[in-house]
């Protein structure tokens, strides 16, 4: 498959489900079969880190830029400018010390560390709250940190707009 297959529409099941022309695997959203066929069928990675030892690729420049702020922060890479740009993005935990470049990572750690009333992520069980179904715990959390916040303390609030 060449990079302008990518342009064309995608199949979709009598269910509206998304299903990938080469294997079969039935995605839910456009985007998550766009980074299936990316990923498995056309392997084309346009940023590969040269510093670790088994090359991970990337498929989109935020990830790999993410990666080596969180890995390689002593050894700018590709660029001074590129990496310096996200480096210097923190997000602190209103609860501790903590801090992570992604918004989302903070969200998670604060829900996982600091939510006690927040059920734990159980693989193959919906939110007890509203029922949803997550395929990873982080999908979870994420979703957690604002499902539960009627069952949370009084300064939950605060510590949530911190966050969000």
């Amino acid at each position: 498959m060449n990079s302008t297959t990518s342009t064309n529409k995608y199949l979709k099941n009598a269910d509206g489900d998304f299903v990938c022309p080469h294997c079969k695997v039935v995605k839910k959203k456009q985007n998550t079969m766009h980074y299936h066929i990316k990923r498995q069928h056309e392997q084309n990675f346009p940023y590969e880190c040269k510093q670790c030892e088994d090359s991970p690729k990337f498929l989109q420049k935020s990830s790999y830029l993410h990666h080596l702020a969180t890995n390689h922060p002593e050894n700018p890479h590709p660029s001074e400018k590129d990496k310096n740009q996200y480096a210097t993005v923190q997000f602190s935990c209103p609860s501790c010390t903590h801090t992570t470049h992604t918004k989302s990572n903070i969200a998670i750690h604060f829900v996982r560390t600091h939510c006690s009333w927040i059920p734990p992520y159980a693989k193959e069980e919906a939110c007890s709250n509203c029922k949803k179904e997550f395929r990873s715990s982080s999908a979870y959390l994420y979703h957690a940190f604002t499902c539960y916040k009627e069952k949370a303390p009084a300064n939950y609030a605060n510590m949530l707009s911190l966050i969000k």
